[in-house]
C-alpha cells in the first residue's frame, strides 16, 4: 500500500469482525492482493490498540526479515512485557522461510502473545495453515466493494447504498421488505461507472482521475508482472502475460482450457497452472456451475470473473465510457459477482446453465437455500423475468426466492411458489 494513499480512511467491512477475535487465542491471517489495504488495516489496528502492547512487523523490510529468521524466539522476547499481552501484527508473512512452522512454534510457547498475519497469496497461506490446525482463523482482504468505495467518494451515496443493501439482506433473510426511492441517481450512476471502470484498489480509487490508469498500469507490472511470476515460479513471462490478457476479454464465459492454451501457444497442463496461479494470487474468481446431476445442465467447465475490474480493463486497454461499451453487460455481471464473493455470509456462489443454453447468473447458497440471481441492466418499467430464469424456477420447486438485478428498477413479484425482488444492480 502506498504511503500516500488516502486508503487509511476508508471503513472496511472486515475490521469489526476482526475485532471480534482480538481477545481470542487463535492467529488471525487475512489473505488478499497486493495493494488491497492489508497494511493499512494492520497500521490501523495498531494505532487502535496503542494503549496495549503492540507490535508492527513488515517482513518486506529486509533486515526485518533478516533479525526474526536469525531466531523467531529471541526476537519475540525483545517485545515481550510482563503482565501483558503482546499483540504482534506480522505483514507479508509469507516472506519467512518455514513460516508455518515457526509460527506454531511461537504460538505453543508463548501464550501471552497474539498474532496477525497477512499475505498476498491464498496459496502461501494456506500452506502456513497446514502447521496450524485448529490454532488459525481466515479472513479474505479484497480491493473496495462498491460500498467502500462510495464511503470513500461521499456518506449520502453510501447511506443510500445501505438502504437499497438492507431491502436485499432482509429479502435474503425473511426480514421486512420497504423499497425506498432512488434518489441521487445521477450522482451514484456517476460513481457506479467509475467503478466498472478503474475498480477498486484503494490507491487507484482514491487517485485523481489522471492517475488512475497509471496506477492500475503500475500494479500489474509490479502484482501480475513481477510478484506472481517470482513467487509461483511461472516459467515464461511473455506467455503468462499473454494469457492473462486474453482471459480479460472472457469474463462471464465458459473456461475452455484447450482453446486457451491454443490461443497462448502453450499445452493444457500449463493452462490449468496459469489459471490455478491467477486465482491463487486473487487475481481472478473461478466459478463451479450448479447442478442437481439433472442430464441438461453443465457440470464441469467454469466460469472466470476477474476480481477487480480495473484491473481486467487494464489488461484489455479499454477504458471507454460504460455506456458505449460493447462489454457493458459483462462488466456489469462481474461486478455482481465481485461484490457477492467480497461478502463472507454470501460466499457460496455458482452459476447455473443446461447444454442448451439456458442460463442462470448466479446461484446464491444463503442459509441453507439456494437464490437464483439475474443481472439485466435494463431499464425496467414492470416485473419481468427472462425465460431461462422462469426455467430454473419451474425445475427447482423448492426455491423459495429469487432476485432480479436490473439498472433503475425495485419491486416485488411472484412466480410459482417462489417470491421475487427486483433491484437496481448496485445494491448487493
Amino acid at each position: 500500500m502506498s504511503k500516500n494513499s488516502n486508503a487509511k480512511f476508508a471503513k472496511r467491512e472486515i475490521y469489526p469482525q476482526l475485532l471480534d477475535w482480538l481477545d481470542e487465542p487463535e492467529i488471525v491471517a487475512i489473505a488478499g492482493p497486493r495493494q488491497a489495504g492489508k497494511t493499512t488495516l494492520l497500521q490501523k489496528l495498531r494505532r487502535d490498540l496503542a494503549a496495549r502492547n503492540v507490535v508492527y512487523v513488515s517482513f518486506e523490510d529486509t533486515d526485518q526479515l533478516a533479525s526474526f529468521s536469525h531466531s523467531p524466539r529471541e526476537f519475540i522476547e525483545l517485545y515481550l512485557k510482563e503482565g501483558q499481552k503482546t499483540y504482534f501484527l506480522f505483514d507479508e508473512f509469507q516472506y519467512v522461510s518455514q513460516a508455518g512452522k515457526t509460527l506454531k512454534l511461537l504460538f505453543d510457547e508463548y501464550p501471552q502473545t497474539k498474532f496477525f498475519i497477512t499475505g498476498s497469496s491464498s496459496l502461501k497461506i494456506r500452506e502456513i495453515a497446514s502447521f496450524l490446525v485448529g490454532r488459525i482463523i481466515f479472513f479474505n482482504l479484497y480491493p473496495f466493494s462498491f460500498a467502500e468505495y462510495l464511503g470513500c467518494k461521499e456518506e449520502a451515496l453510501h447511506n443510500l447504498w445501505l438502504k437499497f443493501n438492507r431491502v436485499f439482506k432482509n429479502f435474503l433473510s425473511g426480514g421486512e421488505v420497504v423499497l425506498p426511492n432512488i434518489l441521487l441517481e445521477k450522482k451514484l450512476t456517476a460513481a457506479f461507472e467509475e467503478y466498472l471502470t478503474f475498480g477498486g484498489y484503494p490507491a487507484v480509487a482514491t487517485s485523481e482521475p489522471a492517475k488512475k490508469k497509471e496506477r492500475l498500469e503500475g500494479l500489474i507490472e509490479t502484482y501480475i508482472e513481477k510478484d506472481i511470476v517470482k513467487h509461483l515460479q511461472i516459467g515464461n513471462f511473455l506467455d503468462f502475460r499473454n494469457f492473462t490478457t486474453i482471459l480479460s476479454s472472457q469474463i462471464g464465459g465458459l473456461i475452455n482450457y484447450s482453446s486457451l492454451a491454443s490461443d497462448v501457444s502453450i499445452n493444457y497442463r500449463e493452462a490449468r497452472k496459469f489459471l490455478g496461479a491467477l486465482e491463487k494470487t486473487f487475481v481472478i474468481k473461478l466459478l463451479s456451475p450448479y447442478s442437481s446431476n439433472k442430464s441438461s445442465e453443465i457440470r464441469k467447465s467454469p466460469k472466470v470473473y476477474f476480481i477487480d475490474l480495473g484491473l481486467r480493463n487494464c489488461l484489455s486497454e479499454n477504458f471507454g465510457e460504460v455506456r458505449l461499451r460493447a462489454d457493458r453487460g459483462e462488466l456489469v455481471e462481474n461486478f455482481v459477482c465481485q461484490n457477492l464473493f467480497y461478502r463472507k455470509d454470501t460466499s457460496g456462489l455458482n452459476f447455473w446453465r443446461t447444454k442448451q443454453g439456458a442460463e442462470v447468473d448466479f446461484i446464491l447458497k444463503f442459509q441453507g437455500k439456494i437464490v437464483p440471481i439475474e443481472v439485466k441492466y435494463q431499464d425496467f418499467h414492470e416485473a419481468k423475468i427472462s425465460r431461462s430464469f422462469r426455467n430454473f424456477l419451474k425445475g427447482y420447486e423448492e426455491v423459495e426466492k429469487g432476485v432480479v438485478l436490473t439498472k433503475n428498477f425495485s419491486g416485488l413479484s411472484k412466480f410459482g411458489n417462489a417470491s421475487l425482488l427486483f433491484l437496481p444492480v448496485y445494491a448487493v
